[in-house]
């Protein structure tokens, strides 16, 4: 008797502590997926730092050439707005490797003639590359190999189109 007493006694301590092993881990995770958020702001002060900040799950720091560049939180991008703009042109374009090594090549729905302007910003938002060529043509390349892995935000401007793009440089 005194045995089954023992055996039903330690089985409810291990349930409790099961119990709240499940619920604490639980917990958690609803925790864990729950988010504040909130606009912050952009802040270069005296030494050439630039400091951005909002609440949220992430933190990043880089250099620029203005000096050390401080993120802290969840930023959130503004690049599917530029990129949805894409919705309201005639011409269209693929991107492609994408991601990408070294270089990678634009096709155009239409043959593109004069001036391209080719800009490609960084997730901080920080132009990194600048060109302008002359195209007469439907398929345009560039190489993009002395840029860091990272994802890039691409923007091509002509006289007749403006296209936005997210690529990744591997």
């Amino acid at each position: 008797m005194q045995f089954l007493f023992f055996n039903i006694v330690l089985k409810l301590i291990f349930m409790k502590y099961l119990l709240l092993l499940f619920s604490v881990s639980f917990y958690g995770q609803v925790l864990h997926h729950q988010m504040l958020s909130s606009q912050g702001t952009t802040t270069e002060i005296a030494n050439k730092v630039i400091v951005s900040q909002t609440i949220g799950q992430q933190s990043i720091v880089g250099n620029s050439t203005k000096g050390a560049v401080v993120m802290q939180g969840f930023q959130q991008s503004l690049w599917n707005s530029y990129i949805t703009q894409n919705d309201k042109t005639a011409i269209t374009a693929q991107t492609y490797p994408n991601p990408f090594s070294d270089i990678v090549n634009f096709q155009f729905s239409e043959a593109l003639s004069g001036e391209l302007s080719i800009y490609v910003f960084d997730v901080s938002g920080r132009l990194v590359f600048k060109n302008s060529q002359n195209i007469e043509a439907s398929v345009f390349s560039i190489d993009l190999s002395k840029l860091t892995r990272s994802e890039y935000l691409v923007q091509l401007k002509n006289k007749r189109i403006t296209y936005y793009t997210k690529i990744i440089k591997l």
